[in-house]
């Protein structure tokens, strides 16, 4: 059975979505992998990026207000801005962020449990959080699924082509790709992802 990995990264981790992505969360066809990231703003957003257990996931939570609580010399960004940077080394990775403030539906955050919701953290979780897993899943599937016709496809150099798949299962060899070669690759796969559902 595949294995899904879901990472949450939170200076302080709310207990209900922890415990709700941890214990509750399940899809029958896969193995829910868990891992939490407890933030220290003073280490800067590079230290998430070079982090192999951000590296290694195929989900991300990551709290809205991350970067704003933090020592002032790590510059004050919010969790959808690094979603952005995340996107530059590691394309592959789905990232969905939370807030404890109104969420911003064109931005794709999520709220947060509150107890002002009149029900339990578990419920609240298992009523708003699958819509938003079963979305990233399925945009996982099309990167497998276009990787797939990338690796059958002989026009394709061998070392891109590497690079490309290591990507994807969560191997760390981005380090070593420039701006321009990561820019050149999301447009190529989204080139491929139009070719594929055209």
């Amino acid at each position: 059975m595949e294995e899904l990995h879901i990472v949450y990264i939170d200076d302080r981790p709310e207990s209900g979505l922890e415990r709700y992505l941890d214990e509750e969360y399940s899809k029958t066809e896969y193995v829910t992998m868990y891992a939490e990231i407890i933030f220290a703003p003073e280490l800067g957003y590079e230290s998430l990026i070079r982090d192999p257990i951000v590296q290694t996931a195929n989900i991300i939570f990551i709290d809205s207000k991350l970067f704003e609580n933090g020592n002032i010399s790590v510059g004050k960004f919010s969790g959808e801005e690094f979603k952005i940077i995340l996107k530059k080394f590691y394309p592959f990775i789905e990232v969905i962020v939370i807030t404890q403030n109104e969420p911003d539906a064109e931005m794709g955050t999520i709220h947060k449990y509150s107890s002002f919701s009149g029900n339990s953290a578990s419920e609240y979780y298992a009523a708003n959080l699958p819509q938003h897993i079963d979305k990233a899943i399925e945009n996982l599937k099309i990167y497998r699924k276009i990787a797939e016709k990338l690796q059958e496809n002989s026009n394709w150099e061998k070392a891109l082509k590497e690079k490309i798949i290591n990507s994807l299962n969560g191997v760390g060899t981005y380090d070593e790709l420039t701006k321009s070669d990561v820019d050149n690759l999301i447009r190529t796969f989204k080139d491929l992802q139009e070719k594929t559902n055209g």
